[in-house]
Parts: C-alpha cells; sequence; structure tokens
C-alpha cells in the first residue's frame, strides 16, 4: 500500500497577506507559490481549495498578524507549527540564503519544516488567551503611566507650567490607570475557575512571588503542560545559561539566553529582589554567589532562574511551597 507523502508548506505571514511556498517538481522554479490576503474569509476559502489532509503548515509567531490563520488551521482540523522567528533565520543562514523575500521567507519555512520534527501547534483555550492579551495590554499601560508619571514631573521644574498641559497629562493618566485596574481584574480567575484560582494560591505560596506575579504567570502558561521539565520552562522564557567558548583561544562571557518574554522576567526580576531577603532556598544561593566575588546582577540573574523553577515545581507538583523542604538522598 503506498503512502501518501506529507507536504510541508511554508507560509510567511505580513499584515496584509499571506506568501505560501512549498516543493513542487512540475513548477518551473522548483516551488509552488501562493498569495493570499489576510483576510478570515479568503484564508478558509483557499485551505478549502488546496486542502488540508495531507499538509502540514509551517508559520513563525508574528504577533496579531498571525492569529487569523493559526484560526483558520485550527478551526479546520489542519496539522500546523508555529515557530520562533530566530529558528526560521537560522535555517536561512544554514541554506546561506543571500536575499530576503516574502517567497524566500515562505521557503525556509517550508525547509525548516522537512528538517526539523517541529511540534504541532496545540491552540490555548478561549479564557487563556483573553487573559493573555489581557496581561499583554496591561504592561503597555503600566508603561504609558510611567511615561505620564515622568511628564508630569517634569513639569514640575517649569517656573510657569502651561495649565491645558497638566491638565491633559492629570487627565490621560486617570483614565490610563483606570484600564489598568480593568485589566488587573481580568487576569484574575473567574469564580468558578476552581483550578487556575488553586494554582495561582499554590504560586504565591513561594516567598517574594505575590498574587498579582502569580496571576500573570496562570495567565500566561495556565497548568504548564506545555513544558516537559523546568529546564524546558527557563529557556522558553530566556533564563537559561548560555555558554560561548571554543577550543583554547575562544572563551566568551557567559549570560542567559533573553530568547523568552522581556515581561516575564521582568516580573520575576521584582520577585527575586524580595526573594534574596525571605525566601530560604533564594536567600542561600544570593549569598552563595555573592561570596565567589561576584556581583550583583549575576547573582540576582540565579535568583530569577531559581524563582522559575520554584514555580514549575509547585504546579506541577501540586504541593504549596515548603520553606523547610529537603531532598531526601537514598542510601544504598
Amino acid at each position: 500500500m503506498q503512502t501518501v507523502q506529507q507536504i510541508f508548506l511554508g507560509l510567511d505571514v505580513s499584515k496584509d497577506e499571506l506568501v505560501s511556498a512549498h516543493p513542487d517538481k512540475s513548477a518551473g522554479s522548483g516551488w509552488s507559490k501562493a498569495k493570499i490576503i489576510n483576510e478570515v474569509a479568503l484564508i478558509k476559502k483557499w485551505l478549502t481549495e488546496i486542502g488540508v489532509a495531507d499538509k502540514h503548515f509551517v508559520l513563525e509567531h508574528t504577533g496579531n498578524y498571525s492569529q487569523r490563520l493559526i484560526h483558520c488551521l485550527d478551526e479546520l482540523g489542519a496539522s500546523f507549527s508555529v515557530v520562533n522567528p530566530a529558528q526560521s533565520r537560522a535555517m536561512a543562514k544554514v541554506l546561506m540564503k543571500t536575499s530576503k523575500t516574502d517567497d524566500q521567507d515562505a521557503q525556509t519555512l517550508s525547509r525548516l519544516g522537512q528538517s526539523l520534527l517541529t511540534q504541532p501547534y496545540q491552540m490555548p483555550p478561549k479564557a487563556q488567551r483573553m487573559r493573555k492579551e489581557a496581561f499583554n495590554a496591561l504592561c503597555a499601560m503600566q508603561k504609558q503611566e510611567r511615561q505620564i508619571q515622568n511628564q508630569l514631573h517634569a513639569l514640575k521644574y517649569l517656573v510657569d507650567p502651561n495649565g491645558v498641559v497638566v491638565e491633559g497629562y492629570h487627565s490621560v493618566l486617570t483614565v490610563v490607570r483606570t484600564q489598568i485596574k480593568r485589566l488587573q481584574a481580568q487576569l484574575r480567575p473567574e469564580v468558578d475557575q476552581v483550578q487556575e484560582k488553586q494554582l495561582v494560591e499554590r504560586i504565591s505560596s513561594i516567598k517574594g512571588v505575590g498574587k498579582a506575579t502569580a496571576e500573570a504567570f496562570v495567565a500566561l502558561f495556565g497548568d504548564f503542560s506545555a513544558f516537559d521539565s523546568a529546564k524546558a520552562f527557563t529557556k522558553f522564557i530566556g533564563l537559561a545559561p548560555s555558554e560561548f567558548s571554543s577550543g583554547k583561544s575562544v572563551r566568551g562571557r557567559s549570560s542567559i539566553t533573553k530568547k523568552g518574554s522581556a515581561k516575564i522576567r521582568a516580573l520575576l526580576f521584582n520577585c527575586a529582589r524580595s526573594a534574596m531577603n525571605y525566601n530560604t532556598f533564594c536567600k542561600a544561593l544570593y549569598q552563595r554567589i555573592i561570596a565567589k566575588g561576584k556581583n550583583g546582577k549575576v547573582a540576582l540573574t540565579a535568583v530569577m532562574h531559581k524563582l522559575a523553577r520554584q514555580i514549575f515545581g509547585v504546579v506541577k507538583s501540586g504541593v504549596d511551597f515548603d520553606p523547610k523542604f529537603t531532598i531526601q538522598k537514598k542510601c544504598v
């Protein structure tokens, strides 16, 4: 019985259109290409025409621009992967691409799908998607709040500031603060979301991690089912250590990868400043690194990494944080 070979179809997504490409020996260039307007109805029509049964679609995560395509692929039951843009850039270097166009990017994504065992994308529940949007909007609003506060602070140094300008800033600040409160409320689990409420309580049981941070982690990662290990989680949020060395001559400075969300690392940074004083394990780690002659920033980064692993641990174990916990070594 002859098996049908799966087609890996690369999709480059932009604001206005999608560009698709997949290998096709019958085409003059060796590639079958198409352009589709980035609208739900037209995307569904195109997917229905080409069929999705024998295809695996590969696209980059491009923020909101790719959401229409992801929605259509999920609704039609298609097999697809959403890859990190860093992966496609690395693949383009491997293929020694000398130009960057939408067609070339789509071809690179197709090759990436063929070469790697890309994981099929799992659509998160709608409630989690809504909370993630609220978290991103909250971060943007809080940034605006700080900017307006800085502007008002600077205006205090003027001898005769413009009253209309000052009043305008205060009006905008009031609106922004109102929206911040509404968004913070959206991050909190609903009354009937018992599991989410338990996860928030469990994460906030860690010394140094507040309830607002716990709500953000649950909103973004749910029950952490997307991660097989604490190592995978710390790597995802950009806290995994990175080494740059080769032979005896190349000895680059080690650092964290910073590949993940800077917003998550900012939350952990604020938590780490508290945890290094009140969290037993984090305090011991901080003092141990400082005693080795490392600077405070390195020690604080290590505490952030420790907190991330503790958060993962309490969620996966289903047990609240125990400050007196010790690992029992088995005697042989």
